[in-house]
């Protein structure tokens, strides 16, 4: 009798023991999911914020283009008022008629120029005949 007691209570702390690792498996899955999850979640916020950030040095980029094309279009009207063709300014800069063109199209619009010309003109004509 002895022996089948002591097999028994063996049994038992044996069963015990295994629902116990089961018990801690259970609670380790679940927290490695959770885990998981979370990773999934930087992978979005990862994704999303290199987005915002990179549509943000974009438009900054493009804005500073868009200035830095009309200060080299400025120049170019001011060098074509100046009586340069656009042929002997692109000579003079080393760059294409092309680009020198592309240029002059980012130039600021001429109501400076223009305000500047009828203020300047004797006849008052306003500088109509000014391209």
């Amino acid at each position: 009798m002895e022996a089948r007691r002591r097999a028994r209570e063996a049994t038992r702390r044996a069963n015990e023991a295994r629902a116990t690792r089961q018990k801690a498996n259970i609670e380790n899955a679940a927290n490695y999911m959770v885990a998981k999850a979370r990773l999934a979640e930087i992978d979005v916020w990862e994704t999303e914020r290199l987005a915002a950030v990179t549509d943000g040095v974009r438009a900054e980029a493009a804005k500073r283009r868009a200035g830095t094309r009309a200060e080299a279009g400025a120049a170019v009207r001011l060098l074509q008022e100046s009586g340069e063709t656009l042929t002997t300014i692109a000579e003079l800069t080393g760059d294409g008629i092309g680009e020198v063109r592309a240029m002059l199209r980012h130039a600021p619009k001429a109501e400076k120029a223009t305000a500047r010309a009828v203020s300047d003109s004797v006849g008052g004509d306003g500088g109509a005949d000014q391209q």
